[in-house]
């Protein structure tokens, strides 16, 4: 069930899907995990934010009968803005200590402040900050927030229909066989690309836009079906992972992960009490959920630094010191950045 407190409202479980999200990509980046690709829980992080701003879009437009994009993106930019700059700061202090690999360049880091990073890292000249090469999936979800807004409030006026955002994903697949088959584009162009990857947000949307209208409730099974729903949508997920063909990796894979995170996340959300989802709640969870995003800004560089400075990849020496120190930097920012920001964010957020 969602209950509204707060700046954005909390949603069932959707902190502890943010946890979840991040320990995937973690453990890719730290060498602990070959069966799950840190690549999905990027998809999962698209997902997730798709589905939450059009939650709050509906809510917005359902008590004002509107969008205030103004409010929106300043919103956007409050949230974003301070943990990037902060954490770039930081890595160019520590480039410059030894401490961090890479470089400090001023073309690089416009793209990743402005968030054309994922274009600029395929067709510039790229001397980066190692560790925020992670920054590409900024670019793709800003990208993604130039359009949706809009498309939303066509939606929730009436001018368009949910249709029309089904046509969008077909499309999107379509768009990402012609640049592979056709064009010769390669996996990690399509991989990077906004226009390959929008209908990873998008998934997202959708489902909130199905459960703000009731349809999601009328299609998915409410009782024990569910459960076989679940595992079926598991085993989709764990068949795009294995499939390793290369023209379904670069087209079907992203839309097969992001049709199956559909009753995921919906049950998830609806259904937060189910056994294999209270953990999802705990205080815990939930708080390395809301630390998500620094941690994901900072844990690269510090896996990247740890491994010159002689711990292993794979080393539970790795975990524990990458996990400590991402941890600590999130909660410094969290106190220190994010939590005076938020006085301005509600004032936006009215």
């Amino acid at each position: 069930m969602i209950t509204k407190t707060g700046l954005e409202g909390q949603i069932a479980s959707l902190d502890g899907l943010r946890a979840v999200s991040i320990v995937i990509v973690f453990a890719a980046h730290a060498g602990i995990s070959a069966a799950i690709p840190g690549g999905f829980g990027v998809t999962v992080f698209f997902f997730l934010s798709g589905y939450l701003i059009t939650t709050l879009l509906q809510r917005e437009f359902d008590r004002t009968g509107g969008v205030d994009l103004g409010a929106f993106y300043m919103r956007r930019l409050l949230r974003l803005g301070p943990p990037i700059l902060v954490t770039l700061a930081v890595g160019a202090v520590l480039v410059w200590a030894g401490v961090f690999q890479g470089e400090v360049e001023w073309r690089t880091l416009s793209s990743q402040v402005f968030f054309y990073y994922n274009y600029f890292a395929q067709y510039g000249d790229r001397h980066e900050i190692f560790g925020t090469e992670i920054l590409w999936s900024l670019s793709v979800e800003e990208h993604f927030y130039l359009i949706w807004p809009a498309l939303f409030l066509g939606i929730a006026r009436g001018w368009v229909g949910l249709r029309f955002v089904a046509v969008l994903l077909v499309a999107s697949l379509a768009w990402r066989w012609v640049r592979f088959s056709v064009l010769g584009h390669d996996e990690l162009a399509i991989y990077l690309s906004s226009d390959t990857r929008l209908d990873g947000l998008l998934y997202g949307c959708l489902l909130a836009l199905m459960q703000a209208r009731g349809v999601a409730a009328r299609i998915m099974p409410q009782g024990a079906a569910r459960h076989v729903v679940l595992l079926g949508a598991a085993a989709v997920i764990m068949a795009s992972f294995v499939v390793r063909d290369p023209v379904f990796r670069s087209t079907v894979r992203y839309s097969l992960q992001g049709a199956a995170l559909m009753p995921v996340f919906y049950y998830a959300v609806t259904r937060a009490q189910d056994w294999y989802f209270r953990p999802l709640n705990w205080a815990w969870v939930r708080q390395i959920g809301v630390w998500s995003f620094t941690v994901y800004l900072c844990h690269f560089g510090v896996i990247i630094a740890l491994d010159a400075h002689g711990v292993a990849l794979g080393s539970v020496a790795m975990v524990v010191a990458a996990g400590a120190v991402s941890l600590a930097y999130a909660a410094a920012v969290g106190w220190l950045v994010e939590r005076p920001v938020m006085r301005w964010r509600r004032v936006w957020g009215r």
